[in-house]
């Protein structure tokens, strides 16, 4: 078997395979649908050892996919590093609070437990998921200090990040990570050090093949990124599901949430009907904002969990403000659906 294999052939995790994500427990990626796209692009980009770069509008998954990468493969470690417009490429990796440095040694006192530059580090992201995959007396000279925000493994382990929408930062943001992408290494300057007296810059050790960690990266292609960057990744694009896979979706997600006998009683007739309404509604012209998989997901939620027998307002109308984000459309998708929005 070839390593163009390996996604593709992992068993089905179980349903309710444990994943921390930021060290907290997650459920999301359980039921995701991986069709035959989605699985021979993941397994290009782990056996070419390049990040997978996942483009689409927002609602889709594209964030999902990554934690239904680390179940597959049995991961246990997941990060998720949410971009913002302010985001510097240091962020991805740590973040070092001078502030607090300064103020500290401004009013120690005789007596106080000695602080060091590692106590005002904390590791991010990408950052922790690269040291994740040493042992820990390979990443001494990094200085673990007392607000690392990341809790080291007793061994080296392989570990999954996603950076989620790295088009909501600056052009430069992708432009100055790509060479810790395609390293996955990088520096520290804050800790730096005399040795024999050279001032020596701290730097991750290089990666076994086996333990590098998995990058996805999400983009709803609001702006353009950089070509280098786009050379460095394996392209895959998530588009809205058509009807077949999109009710495969929601009977996996319904099943889990309501159980197995959510279907009976006219459940299942529902959410064909909710699917055709929103095929239809999504080709409209001069929606602002379609119904995304994840409004359609709350909206089948809506419409088939069982209320209470007093509650006696249609759950078309309810289902509504699962849908739609913004008045307008509420109100065109009120009328396509004959109910008060």
């Amino acid at each position: 078997m070839t390593d163009f294999a390996r996604f593709s052939a992992a068993p089905d995790p179980a349903p309710n395979t444990p994943l921390l994500v930021n060290g907290l427990s997650s459920a999301d990626g359980a039921d995701y649908d991986l069709n035959d796209d989605i699985r021979a692009a993941v397994d290009v980009a782990l056996g070419l050892g390049r990040p997978l770069l996942v483009i689409g509008e927002p609602g889709v998954g594209k964030t999902s996919l990554g934690y239904a990468i680390a179940r597959r493969l049995a991961l246990d470690r997941c990060y998720l590093f949410v971009t913002k417009s302010t985001s510097e490429a240091r962020d991805l990796f740590y973040r070092y609070d001078a502030l607090r440095r300064f103020r500290d040694a401004q009013t120690a006192r005789p007596g106080d437990e000695p602080t060091d530059e590692g106590d005002y580090l904390a590791y991010q992201a990408l950052g922790a998921a690269i040291l994740d995959a040493h042992a820990p007396a390979d990443i001494a000279h990094l200085r673990i200090g007392r607000s690392h925000g990341w809790a080291p493994p007793a061994i080296a382990v392989k570990s999954l990040v996603v950076i989620d929408e790295i088009d909501k930062a600056s052009r430069g943001f992708a432009n100055d990570i790509l060479v810790e992408i395609e390293k996955l290494q990088f520096d520290v300057p804050e800790l730096t050090a005399g040795q024999g007296g050279a001032r020596v810059v701290p730097r991750t050790p290089e990666i076994s093949g086996a333990r590098k960690p998995i990058v996805v990266i999400t983009s709803n292609a609001e702006r353009p990124l950089p070509d280098a960057f786009l050379r460095r990744c394996v392209f895959l694009e998530v588009t809205f599901p058509d009807s077949d896979r999109l009710m495969r979706i929601l009977h996996l997600v319904l099943s889990r949430r309501l159980g197995a006998t959510w279907g009976d009683g006219g459940g299942s007739a529902t959410v064909a009907e909710l699917v055709a309404k929103v095929e239809a509604f999504r080709k409209l012209p001069d929606i602002a904002k379609k119904p995304g998989l994840a409004e359609v997901i709350n909206a089948a939620i809506v419409l088939t969990t069982p209320r209470n027998p007093t509650d006696t307002r249609d759950g078309w109308s309810m289902a509504i403000f699962a849908l739609a984000k913004l008045r307008d459309d509420r109100n065109r998708l009120g009328q396509f659906l004959g109910v008060k929005g």
